[in-house]
Parts: structure tokens; C-alpha cells; sequence
């Protein structure tokens, strides 16, 4: 049966349906974001198989490409299974047989598989970001992760516990290269893309610059720079929804274009299958996926497979129901993947209506409250660190005779959330009446040999779109650590003391969001509260320079962990500052160290990697200037407030550049360039 392809067009979100189940359907929908009509519009007829469908040709000029962020990971696994396929590649050998430079500055990492590395359950810390995000720039130092993680040390044993990690589809894409002698974004394109019919598929390498680039705007919807992940493993795959959602047609049952079934059956097996599959509150993903099975979607007897990514301004979700042959792309600049995957999860639960087949989402919940908290949880009492999923930071748990307590100590912002306890044995987040929240969140405590843990259900509403749920460990409970009064004074001074990131490459995307804080908490010595850019990250100090990530909880909520240091450095210009050193490759120094931007200032030198940085003077504050830039420069402004209120990131931008009182301006380029200040 041939396929139908449908579009609807408006605005900058792009939806791809392609299917080929029994009702013989299959489409593209272009929607979008905010206001405007749609228009229906018969494109033509797509393949049995769903590929190559509707939008991979030059017939439809409207369709726009984008970085599908971390489904990018579904495509460097499927790349290494067709090696596993051709026998090139054991899933279970070390990762070091494939790329002998492999190092870390932990032993364990030689037990590290090339299948924990699919799966998340490698223990790498997670994401080594410098230069991983550039505006209108496709620089990429091949040298830099192995350099990076070869200072690293491993957050658990490999293979114990699967938290996410970009790094780790990194290593896959090297092994790719390794095995294959070939550039990965040309075996991708010509193995992955080429048989699916996906003709607008590539990396920043094949597409930079593309004029079917989708537009990209900042705050207040000012034209930007077009955003390039240069991860190309984890998150740096560009192609139109079609052909994302076409790739996703070769996971359909039957469909041996790219894999055997044998690999699709390996990647849709969640990884802790054969373990405790019924601990629930730990990750469902199995190799390259987010998930491969949802709970909803298997009450209805449909198996779902799904995979959601975000870079700066872009983000996609992709999920197969393989048994249907149903695969929906959504694509957007804008918003974020958890709105994708609702949409998506909406739009599929259109197709299989169609096929008769009802899905049920977000059933109304009720509780029995009990009248007391058993005797054992009081001496669960304490202080806990919760994820970034649940209110980063710290919080001091207690109780009384009905109801759990949890007191954020959030540096400024302290708040309490009140849980009831129930008749099976979970705590329930309620309001001042005592009734479920409207965002639920069900916690139940879990006392094991590895600690005291706060493991949670939440079910959070976004407007007009619906409900998603998580399931996480979201806390552990941590005791005080005393410090010697060396160290104490150490960090002590540093705390509350602003800082900004100088350490990127002139084009990132990180200078959008520069500053950074360390906080602690008198009442929990021993730790400190990292606040950056990229979020909060608490750290256990372990003496005067140094403090260390150091959760347990066995899921994505110990994701992208970081080290830091403090640390002396001397810049270019022969001054020595203070520095936050951390270890995915992000520096931080002080603004009470930086320079004053005065009338004095006619012309700023520029060098790698390291973003000149000035504090706005008062006799410069209220007044506008104009720069001088070299093409590969950038210059920003930012008010009291962290606001960008300047970039040459912006489109169009005019020349005169303002400069707030109690602002900061900041010139990054490469070594030998200068930016003429008139």
C-alpha cells in the first residue's frame, strides 16, 4: 500500500509523521509555533517502507533543517551496530580494543564496554563542554575529549548503574572512525542517511551554513546566529524533520534497510533488563535510546521507542512505535524537547486512533492519607542534596505526626514543601489546604546499604500540551563534613563571589549565559553550591583547593558531574587572577578582579580561548559606543541583572552598542585580532 504525505505549514516548528501501517499513513506536518493559519497541502506519495517520504526532495523548498541534539545518539549507535553487524565490532569488548588513546585517570576505565557506552552505564562524569556549542562557527579541536578525559576520574564502577553521558556517544563516533578509516559525518550520510532517502541529512561539517538552515531568534524574537553542536555524536546530527523521522522508519519491524533485527532487538532492550527491572525510579533507556518502553503506550499493547535532544537553540524528539510502523519527528527552535515529545506523543496517539487503537494519558490520581508517619522514617530525618530535577541544592528533611517537611535552602530563595504520607507508603507533595498539588510529586524513602534516598514520581503540566511524568531518584541524605580551619578559609573566600566563564572559544554559545557563583550553607560545612551557566552542581570540599562531585543516586540524576579546583593563573595580558578551574574544561574568574571599562580603553587585544572581560566604569555607564570587530570576534554587553543587552551574535544589530551602569562588556577572538573601540 502506498503511503499518503501530508503537511501543514506555519512558523518555525517542524513535525514529520511517516508511517506505513495497515491505514497506509504517512505525512510530514509543518506547525507552528505561535500564531498564523495552517494549510493543508497534498504533497505526494511516499514508499511502502515510509523512506524516502514526503520533505527529502527538492520538491518541497520550505522544509528547513535542523540539529536534532542528542537523537543524534540513536544514530551513532545505529552506526556502530551495522559494524556489530558486519562483525567488525563486539558490544562487550573493552572500549580500549577499538581506540587504543583511551585513557582516564582511573584504572576502572579499562572495563568500560563499547556497550556501557551506548547504554549510559559507563560511570564517565558526563560532558566535557568547551567549545561544544558555536555560533555561525564549525570549529572542532579533534584532540580535546580524549585530552579531557584523560584527567577525568570515573563517578561509579562501569556497568553499575546507567546516568547519561555525552561523552560517551563521542567515544562512539570515534570508533567508528577508528574501525572504518572513514570521517564519521560521511558514514553517516553515506550508510545511515543515504538508504532511508534522507537527501538533507549531515553535521556542521557537510551543512554549515545551509540555506535551508532553520532561522534562529533570541529573546524578544531578534534574528541570531545559526547555532552548530560540535559533539557530533552526542548531539550534532542537522537534517529536516522528514528525514529524521525516516531514519526512525528503519527501526520498524520487518525493516532490515539499515540493521539486523538482531541489533534493533539489542537497542530496544532496556539496560537493566536482565537486573532490577522493576526499580522503576532508575533509567528506561536501552542502547542510544531514552526510553523503550512507555507506560501508557504499553497499556494499550503498542511498544514506543524514544529519544528527545536540546542544544542552544534548537531541539527535537523522535519516537517509533515499530509494531505500527509509526515514526513522528518534531523539530523546533524554540521551546524544548519535553514540548516536542508531547507533541509528538499526540500526534502518534492520532495515527493509532486511526488504526483503532486508544492511548490513556494522565489518569486522575487519588490517595489515601494516613494519620501518622511510621516510627522508622524519623531517623530519616537530615540533610539531603537534591537533583536539579526536583529543586537543586539542599534541603533539611523532617517530620512531624503526618507530614514530611522539606526545607530548601536555595541561597535567597528558601522555600518549604509539605508532603502528607499515605496508607502505601509514599509522600505525597500537598498545598496549604493538605491536597494534592496541582505539579504531584510521589516520593517514597528508600533505606539501603548506599544510603538514604528520596526516590520520586513527578507529573508536570505544560500548558496546552499535557502532563509528563518522571520517575527519579531525586535526593540523598548527606551528613555534615567539618572542615580544617585552612580549608574553611580557603572557600570561605570565594563564596558569594560573582564570577564569569572566559575560557571558550570566541563563537560560543556559553557566553550567553557567563555567570557563575559558589555558595555554601553555614549550617552544612563541608560543601559548597556551584551555580554556573550550564546549572547547580553541588560539590564535597576535600581541602583548601579542591571540592569534588560526590552523589550516589544510581540514575540520570547524577548526570554531567563535575570537579573543581581554585587555582592561580597568569592571562595573556601578565596579571595573575583567581580561578575556578572545572573539570568538563569551563574556567571561571572573578568580576571583582576584572578591568574597568573606561573612556581610557581605545583598543582591546584578542586571544584564544580567553574572552577579555571588563567591568563597565561609571564614567562610560549611560553612554553608547562603537567596535571595530574582525570577522571571527565577538563583543557582548550585559547589565547589572546578567541580561544580554548586546551581542554580535545578533542580526542586524546596530553599531551602537549601549552600556548599562553596573554592566559588564566582554571582547572574545583569536590570538593576533584586536576590536578598535571609537
Amino acid at each position: 500500500m502506498k503511503n499518503k504525505a501530508k503537511n501543514i505549514l506555519a512558523g518555525a516548528l517542524m513535525i514529520t509523521i511517516v508511517g506505513c501501517a495497515a491505514a497506509g499513513y504517512a505525512g510530514n506536518v509543518h506547525a507552528g509555533a505561535a500564531g498564523g493559519g495552517t494549510e493543508l497541502i497534498q504533497t505526494g506519495e511516499g514508499s511502502d517502507m515510509g523512506a524516502p517520504a514526503a520533505g527529502t526532495t527538492d520538491e518541497e523548498p520550505d522544509e528547513r533543517i535542523y540539529c536534532v541534539g542528542s537523537v543524534s545518539k540513536v544514530y551513532v549507535t545505529a552506526a556502530v551496530m551495522q559494524l556489530v553487524d558486519r562483525g567488525l565490532v563486539e558490544l562487550d569488548k573493552a572500549v580500549t580494543a577499538y581506540i587504543p588513546d583511551f585513557t582516564m585517570a582511573d584504572d576502572r576505565y579499562r572495563d568500560i564496554t563499547v556497550r556501557m557506552l551506548m547504554d549510559h552505564r559507563s560511570g564517565i562524569m558526563g560532558t566535557s563542554t568547551r567549545n561544544m556549542f558555536l555560533y555561525d562557527d564549525n570549529y572542532f579541536d579533534k584532540d580535546y575529549l580524549l585530552q579531557s578525559l584523560s584527567a577525568q576520574r570515573l563517578t561509579h564502577a562501569p556497568g553499575e548503574y546507567a546516568a547519561y553521558c555525552n561523552d560517551g556517544f563521542d567515544l562512539l563516533k570515534l570508533i567508528v572512525e577508528n574501525v572504518t578509516g572513514m570521517d564519521y559525518t560521511d558514514y553517516v550520510v553515506q550508510n545511515i542517511a543515504a538508504p532511508v532517502g534522507a537527501t538533507h541529512t549531515g553535521s556542521p561539517f557537510t551543512l554549515f551554513g545551509n540555506e535551508r538552515n532553520a532561522p534562529i531568534t533570541f529573546s524578544g524574537n531578534i534574528p541570531y546566529d545559526y547555532d552548530y553542536c560540535m559533539a557530533i555524536g552526542a548531539g550534532g546530527i542537522y537534517a529536516t524533520a522528514s528525514d529524521t523521522a525516516n531514519f526512525g522508519s528503519a527501526f520498524f519491524t520487518g525493516n532490515d534497510l539499515l540493521l539486523s533485527r538482531e541489533s534493533k532487538d539489542a537497542m530496544a532492550v532496556r539496560w537493566n533488563d536482565e537486573g532490577d527491572k522493576t526499580d522503576i525510579y532508575k533509567d528506561a533507556n536501552g542502547l542510544g535510546w531514552d526510553y523503550v518502553g512507555n507506560p501508557d503506550y504499553e497499556q494499550a499493547g503498542v511498544r514506543v521507542l524514544g529519544k528527545g535532544g536540546d542544544v542552544t537553540m534548537q531541539h527535537a524528539f523522535l519516537c517509533v512505535a515499530p509494531d505500527q510502523e509509526i515514526s513522528v519527528a518534531v523539530l523546533s527552535t524554540g521551546g524544548n524537547s519535553t514540548y516536542n515529545e508531547l507533541v509528538a506523543q499526540a500526534l502518534l496517539d492520532a495515527v493509532l486512533e486511526e488504526e483503532g487503537i486508544v492511548v490513556g494519558h494522565g489518569k486522575e490520581q487519588t490517595f489515601a492519607f494516613a494519620d501518622k508517619v511510621p516510627e522508622e522514617y524519623l531517623a530519616c530525618e537530615g540533610f539531603y542534596v537534591f537533583s536539579s530535577l526536583y529543586g537543586p541544592g539542599y534541603a533539611y528533611v523532617s517530620f512531624d505526626e503526618s507530614m514530611m517537611h522539606v526545607q530548601h535552602l536555595d541561597f535567597g530563595t528558601e522555600r518549604t514543601d509539605d508532603y502528607r504520607f499515605t496508607t502505601d507508603g509514599s509522600f505525597v507533595s500537598v498545598d496549604e489546604s493538605g491536597r494534592p498539588t496541582v505539579e504531584l510529586y510521589e516520593g517514597r524513602i528508600e533505606v539501603s546499604e548506599n544510603g538514604v534516598y528520596f526516590k520520586v514520581r513527578s507529573d508536570m503540566q505544560t500548558a496546552g500540551l499535557g502532563t509528563s511524568s518522571y520517575y527519579r531518584y531525586a535526593a540523598e541524605r548527606i551528613d555534615p563534613a567539618p572542615l580544617s580551619e585552612e580549608a574553611q578559609a580557603s572557600w570561605q573566600s570565594i563564596r558569594n563571589r560573582e564570577m564569569v566563564n572566559y575560557s571558550e572559544r570566541y563563537s560560543s554559545t556559553e557566553y550567553d549565559r557567563p555567570f557563575a557563583c559558589v555558595y555554601m550553607l553555614d549550617e552544612l560545612p563541608g560543601y559548597v553550591y556551584a551555580q554556573t551557566g550550564l546549572g547547580g552542581r553541588p560539590l564535597k570540599i576535600t581541602d583548601g583547593t579542591n571540592a569534588v562531585s560526590f552523589t550516589t543516586m544510581p540514575c540520570s540524576s547524577n548526570r554531567d558531574l563535575i570537579d573543581a579546583r581554585i587555582v592561580s593563573k597568569t592571562m595573556s595580558d601578565g596579571s595573575s587572577v583567581t580561578v575556578l578551574e572545572t573539570s568538563r574544561g569551563t574556567d571561571y574568574r572573578f568580576t571583582d578582579e576584572l578591568p574597568v571599562f573606561d573612556s581610557q580603553v581605545a583598543e582591546v587585544s584578542l586571544h584564544d580561548d580567553e574572552a577579555q572581560w571588563f567591568v563597565i566604569g561609571d564614567d562610560m555607564a549611560g553612554s553608547t559606543i562603537t567596535a571595530d570587530c574582525p570577522e571571527k570576534t565577538a563583543l557582548y554587553v550585559y547589565n547589572k541583572y546578567h541580561e544580554i543587552v548586546y551581542s554580535t551574535h545578533m542580526r542586524n544589530a546596530s553599531g551602537n552598542i549601549p552600556l548599562p551602569s553596573e554592566g559588564y562588556i566582554m571582547f572574545a577572538g583569536l590570538d593576533g585580532e584586536s576590536i578598535r573601540i571609537n
